[in-house]
């Protein structure tokens, strides 16, 4: 009887990891038109005028759209950076983006991490990644996690899902990727008061 209750949850959970992924699939395709809006020059002095406009919730707007930037990973994080440095200056943009990347690398870090790593696990790649010592070696893992996420170019935001994947802990996962956003961030916030795309006339 338990064993038969055990096969059933098996099956079902690389099912419900595909319908997961294909969830995400979708959710990306439906913030292209959002993309594209982002992509634009009048973008910046939009987002600048509404939080300017909003005050305290306009914060909370930017805020928010930096969450969705890393849970919706294939947004472009840039033009939020340089509105937040238009908007706060060099530090303070600075912070404010890193807290939005706290909080959304937190949340679907742990999503991943609670609903699709068993059943990940228990697929072909999942085994096959096992085998790779590096990544049963946790100071070896964090360096290369530190390193991704350092290097200009990278998926950092892919990364986030791809990390809660493996077994390197919550904590050390959100002070490492943090600790190595700051410079690519930093370069964004700096720039954004100079940007003819975010000043406004």
């Amino acid at each position: 009887m338990n064993s038969d209750h055990v096969k059933k949850n098996g099956g079902k959970k690389p099912f419900l990891l595909a319908v997961g992924a294909a969830g995400f699939l979708l959710l990306c395709l439906a913030c292209l038109p959002l993309i594209r809006w982002m992509l634009r020059p009048e973008f910046g002095p939009w987002l600048q005028g509404k939080v300017e406009l909003l005050g305290l919730w306009g914060v909370l707007l930017l805020l928010g759209v930096q969450i969705l930037q890393i849970v919706v990973a294939i947004i472009p994080g840039e033009p939020v950076e340089l509105a937040a440095g238009a908007m706060y200056g060099a530090v303070g943009g600075l912070l404010l983006c890193l807290a939005g990347c706290l909080i959304g690398s937190a949340a679907v870090f742990l999503l991943v991490r609670r609903k699709g790593k068993a059943a990940f696990d228990r697929t072909s790649l999942g085994q096959q990644l096992g085998q790779y010592r590096f990544l049963q070696d946790e100071a070896r893992l964090e360096g290369v996690v530190f390193l991704l996420y350092f290097i200009p170019g990278t998926p950092k935001d892919i990364l986030v899902y791809v990390c809660g994947l493996s077994s390197l802990p919550l904590g050390r996962f959100l002070f490492l990727s943090t600790l190595a956003r700051i410079p690519s961030v930093i370069t964004s916030t700096w720039a954004g008061p100079a940007s003819p795309a975010i000043t406004c006339g």
